[in-house]
């Protein structure tokens, strides 16, 4: 019986510190979240990532949008958006970018499509694919300059 209770009392404290950790993943600076949900009024934060990028500290900060679905956002300390990343149909990728992605990958066919809009406006396209049995991804300006493949 005594055996239960510490059963019992390990599995309360890793559920505690499991609900404690999941909490702390969506836990966002105030500017942070703010920015976020300035931009996406209708959005739930669902993560909340510190990161590192060139010496300088941002958040990644993942969104549930009611109105565009799933929406990631880098953004830095002071609440500026750098970067928004939301998965978009194929056919609203430009058509630039999908001839260029035809005529560097001619036997591969888009599984996912992800527009990348930077601070500045400017857009990005990184296309998943598969070749010889392995997932890629390439990326392409918008006017189908190909900028890498991982």
């Amino acid at each position: 019986m005594e055996n239960w209770k510490i059963v019992s009392k390990l599995s309360i404290a890793a559920a505690m510190l499991m609900t404690a950790q999941a909490h702390a993943k969506t836990k966002c600076p105030e500017p942070v979240s703010a920015a976020a949900l300035k931009a996406y009024p209708d959005s739930k934060v669902s993560a909340c990532k510190r990161e590192v990028d060139s010496g300088k500290v941002q958040f990644e900060v993942k969104l549930d949008s009611k109105a565009d679905g799933k929406v990631e956002l880098d953004i830095d300390t002071t609440g500026s958006i750098l970067l928004t990343e939301q998965i978009v149909p194929t056919d609203s990728v430009s058509q630039e970018a999908l001839s260029a992605f035809k005529a560097k990958y001619p036997d591969a066919k888009i599984s996912r499509s992800e527009k990348q809009t930077k601070a500045d406006g400017s857009v990005t396209y990184e296309l998943a694919f598969k070749e010889k049995n392995k997932k890629h991804e390439a990326t392409f300006r918008q006017n189908g300059e190909f900028v890498e493949q991982e």
